[in-house]
């Protein structure tokens, strides 16, 4: 196998989006470990053209049909012929299901995690690689290690405990990296900022091995000097085929038919918003996702693996049905040429699911220029981002090793009564914890 300074291996593939924009900024996946068949068929389909390019057998890469729980991490090092301490990168997201904010929050006492963590970790001790890349859900940043049912969360039941507190998940992962070496960044990103032509907010954790942070790369588009975000017209452009298309029942094409490009449900006569939204027209909250159009002119929202939901709809703008597979894989930034096997709900599942690979090579990029430059430029946010609470887009921090679970924190946002960063920042003076806010 191949030890270049730019070799990874692949945690929770997928679809391979995170791996797609990885190679596009230089780095050669060794191995891909996924259990989900269909995202496995897509990723050979991958393999199958890389070994069939000009580098042969060089871009080889070992598919593993798998949970990352029942492959034996040693016995996949000594397969790769790696020494610990040589590979470049582990990269990947585990399930994001036990952190996302539409669900439970469990977070560590979800079935999901309870072993996916502790094994990645176990990943990390084995290989004991060079950096680590980590994407997931924006909610990773606020779970608890411990959840609390919110019926249960008030005065008569008492003041929730540290490990119930927002953030004390990310508070445990961090220590758990930096007591292996690793500086740690971590906050959310805008994938349109890298040329995605999609508004998709995600948590980014990058580790180096080391004392200084590999900080999250600059936007690239979307601010003053900067070229504009990339709109659905320009992503559906090169678009010849379409693929498999998602069909709406006969209601929803004529609830649709009465939505203009760029509206949604509030573009309805009050009758039909009234029977088309049921319970939730009563709801609170934005509710901006339910029965919109797509607009030409901007990036879409965020594209998940159901086009045809009502509240993740992803209907096109002149024409009375959803996006395509392609036209999805083109808003996700997957190049034109890229294959998903399996039937069209799944290729939607995991096209929706997957990281867009123009993110990923923003990432490989930055990542690879600090692996060789050993310093990056320390981020200053605009003041309406330090002031803003943990769902806003920016670093919010990092954490430099000291001893064993004695580390120096720091945040570049406000901080919430309601966290574990809270709670650090009032400590005694003389506290094992050292927190600076930034």
């Amino acid at each position: 196998m191949a030890t270049s300074s730019r070799t990874f291996v692949s945690l929770f593939t997928g679809a391979g989006g995170l791996d797609l924009g990885l190679e596009a900024a230089g780095w050669q996946p060794l191995a891909q470990i996924e259990c989900d068949a269909d995202a496995v068929g897509t990723l050979k389909l991958a393999a199958e053209r890389r070994a069939s390019s000009d580098a042969g057998d060089d871009a080889k890469t070992l598919v593993i049909p798998k949970r990352i729980e029942d492959q034996s991490p040693a016995e996949l090092r000594k397969q790769l012929g790696l020494r610990k301490g040589q590979l470049p990168l582990i990269a990947g997201g585990p399930p994001c299901q036990p952190f996302t904010t539409h669900g439970l929050r469990q977070a560590l006492t979800d079935r999901r995690a309870v072993e996916v963590w502790p094994t990645y970790l176990q990943y990390v001790d084995e290989f004991s690689p060079k950096a680590l890349l980590i994407e997931n859900v924006d909610g990773l940043l606020s779970a608890a290690l411990k959840h609390r049912p919110l019926n249960l969360r008030n005065s008569e039941a008492g003041e929730l405990g540290f490990d119930e507190r927002k953030g004390s998940f990310l508070h445990w992962l961090l220590n758990e990296l930096a007591n292996r070496g690793y500086t740690t960044t971590w906050g959310l990103v805008e994938a349109a900022d890298y040329g995605v032509p999609q508004m998709r907010q995600r948590s980014i954790i990058i580790g180096v091995k080391g004392k200084s942070p590999c900080y999250l790369p600059a936007p690239q588009h979307g601010l003053p000097g900067l070229p504009p975000f990339r709109t659905l017209k320009e992503a559906l452009g090169d678009i010849t085929e379409l693929g498999a298309i998602q069909p709406l029942s006969a209601r929803k094409a004529a609830v649709y038919a009465q939505i203009p490009p760029g509206g949604n449900w509030r573009d309805l006569p009050t009758e039909t918003q009234v029977s088309t939204m049921g319970k939730a027209y009563e709801a609170t909250g934005g509710k901006s996702g339910w029965w919109r159009r797509l607009s030409w002119d901007s990036p879409t929202p965020t594209i998940l693996g159901m086009p045809d939901h009502s509240s993740t709809a992803l209907i096109h703008p002149d024409e009375i049905r959803c996006l395509s597979v392609n036209e999805c894989a083109a808003a996700q930034s997957f190049p034109s040429d890229t294959q998903f096997h399996g039937k069209s709900r799944s290729q939607y599942q995991q096209i929706g699911n997957a990281v867009p690979p123009l993110l990923g090579k923003a990432l490989g990029t930055h990542l690879a220029t600090f692996l060789t430059q050993q310093r990056d430029v320390r981020p200053t946010p605009p003041d309406w981002r330090r002031t803003s609470s943990n769902r806003r887009i920016g670093t919010h921090g990092w954490v430099i090793p000291k001893t064993f679970n004695d580390h120096s924190f720091t945040l570049n946002v406000k901080i919430r009564p309601d966290h574990v960063w809270f709670k650090l920042q009032n400590k005694e003076a003389d506290s094992d914890t050292l927190f600076a806010a930034v």
